[in-house]
């Protein structure tokens, strides 16, 4: 085979990973934003109406307010202290998100590293594996012991969650990349670097980004975790004061700012996905 057949053998094989999009048909993509927009219509009636069941349960019921209270008491709540819960929001959202990238950048690289080293991943895996079935909650009071009971602790406790699934996610999508293709570069003397960013590492990019949309959430709970254990601030530690004066309203209120914070990253790293993947962002 002539090197200019292997060149366009080459050019034959890459496009669609790369230049899919482009041929997608324009008139289809508004049909698709449509699509995304019925689907977030749907979820929000969802989620309103479970809502309206619940508080039509503590209507019926009439439940005492320290067993339960309705999803009304904790949106007032949340309007007579809106600068409360939003100083604790930032808080914990500047933790999460410290540990998610900390979690992110750590986790590819290791999952690189375990499948470019078989010895490494021999010796390692297991030991990942290990680390990742010890509760976290239990690994909290280690990290405040070496970083304190500031920021950083939090930090590490969010970034120690979000970890493993990059770590996997990193290593699955690099091992999925197909033999004919690094036979290919291979045969085209192609440099480890290039083979890295120009074909595995694209391949790797839907399983990396599949192991963040994970791997945020991890982090928002993982820094709520870290203030449960030693935390002055947060909403980690608005649920705990509410908790000991069996505030059921504040605690409902938190639950539900959580809840939006983790969603709204969770859609942020899926949006950043699909400009980064355009080849993966639309159907036919």
């Amino acid at each position: 085979m002539t090197a200019s057949k292997i060149q366009t053998s080459a050019s034959i094989i890459e496009p669609p990973v790369a230049s899919e999009p482009t041929g997608i048909p324009a008139r289809g993509r508004p049909r698709i934003r449509r699509d995304s927009l019925m689907t977030g219509v749907k979820a929000a009636v969802g989620i309103l109406g479970l809502l309206g069941l619940w508080q039509l349960a503590v209507v019926v019921t009439d439940p005492p307010e320290f067993i339960l209270v309705g999803p009304l008491a904790a949106f007032q709540e949340l309007f007579i202290r809106p600068d409360y819960f939003v100083t604790n929001a930032w808080v914990t959202i500047g933790e999460a998100l410290a540990g998610f990238v900390g979690g992110v950048l750590l986790g590819v690289l290791c999952g690189a590293l375990l499948h470019y080293s078989p010895t490494v991943r021999t010796f390692l895996y297991p030991a990942l594996v290990a680390v990742d079935t010890v509760p976290k909650v239990a690994l909290a009071p280690l990290f405040i012991v070496w970083f304190g009971f500031g920021f950083e602790s939090k930090a590490f406790v969010a970034m120690a969650i979000a970890f493993f699934p990059l770590v996997i996610n990193t290593f699955d999508g690099l091992s999925s990349v197909p033999h004919e293709l690094k036979e290919l570069a291979r045969i085209n003397k192609a440099s480890t670097w290039k083979r890295l960013t120009k074909i595995e590492f694209i391949y790797a990019l839907p399983s990396i980004f599949s192991g963040s949309k994970i791997a945020i959430s991890l982090a928002v709970g993982g820094a709520v975790v870290g203030e449960f254990i030693a935390g002055s601030k947060g909403l980690g530690y608005v649920i705990m004061l509410a908790n000991s004066q069996v505030d059921l309203a504040s605690m409902f209120a938190a639950f539900f700012v959580l809840a939006a914070i983790a969603l709204v990253l969770f859609f942020i790293v899926d949006f950043t996905g699909k400009k980064l993947m355009p080849w993966k962002s639309y159907t036919k």
